[in-house]
């Protein structure tokens, strides 16, 4: 599930993340950003210039050389909670919530769900029939709070079953860094089974969480199959050369963003 399954290419100078998993679901179109672009180690994908996704922008560069054309990002206000939206969900200001779906019967103009992170988990999750996509974002509170479970429900919504999801976990903090609480185990404990399967003793005594491997457990509960669900192979935090860390580098890290849509082009 790890390794192979996963690439870094370089697209119109923009250095990207992508699953291949995803490559035989003909006319959809994905990738996870890295920091890198344009020969500089800045890509950040934060809120402050992309909002607007303007043309000429690093969102819109990125949304091109993921394979999405000029594509409108269903942006979202992203709180770790496990509410996921429609992606047409429109407004003065984006919608609260840490998901959006987009089914076909939006047609080939619609906005395109995207999410942002910086050690949390971006999840894209596709229909094998090319029906539905969304994407998901997940920190350990909204991994608590079932949002890989709820996503397979949305997806059931579009008559999507769990058989049919193929699911990429994009490059996040894993278990080699990312130390946290007992009261967090306990939260993942209730919303992901048994937590031997992803968590474990620090040499120094603490507990520490690979995110990834919770939410393989909540999506297998949910009924994916384990065969569809795959796991970018690198560490946010051990690689700054590739990734922004929020951990590794504060508040003043910058973002990654993930992004699926129909493919843009003939």
């Amino acid at each position: 599930m790890r390794g192979s399954r996963w690439r870094l290419e370089e697209v119109d100078g923009v250095r990207l993340v992508r699953c291949a998993a995803f490559d035989a679901i003909r006319g959809v179109a994905h990738a996870f950003s890295t920091r890198l672009a344009f020969g500089r180690a800045d890509f950040d994908l934060g809120p402050v210039e992309n909002d607007a996704c303007a043309p000429g922008s690093r969102c819109a560069a990125f949304l091109r050389a993921a394979g999405l054309g000029p594509a409108r990002p269903a942006f979202l206000t992203q709180v770790h909670g496990g509410v996921i939206v429609n992606s047409e969900m429109r407004g003065e200001r984006p919608p609260t919530a840490d998901g959006s779906i987009r089914s076909v019967r939006h047609g080939a103009h619609g906005p395109v769900p995207v999410v942002r992170t910086a050690d949390c988990v971006a999840v894209l999750l596709v229909d094998r029939h090319a029906t539905a996509v969304a994407a998901v974002h997940a920190g350990w509170r909204g991994v608590a709070a079932r949002i890989g479970a709820n996503a397979v429900a949305r997806f059931a919504a579009e008559g999507v079953a769990p058989r049919d999801l193929i699911v990429a976990m994009g490059p996040a903090i894993l278990g080699c860094c990312y130390e946290v609480g007992e009261d967090v185990v306990a939260a993942l404990g209730a919303a992901c089974g048994a937590t031997a399967r992803y968590v474990t003793r620090t040499n120094s005594g603490g507990l520490s969480v690979d995110l990834h491997a919770a939410l393989r457990s909540q999506l297998v509960a949910a009924e994916v199959p384990l065969e569809s669900i795959h796991a970018a192979p690198w560490c946010t935090r051990c690689r700054p050369d590739l990734f922004y860390s929020f951990r590794g580098e504060g508040s003043a890290s910058g973002r990654l963003m993930a992004a699926v849509g129909p493919a843009y082009g003939p």
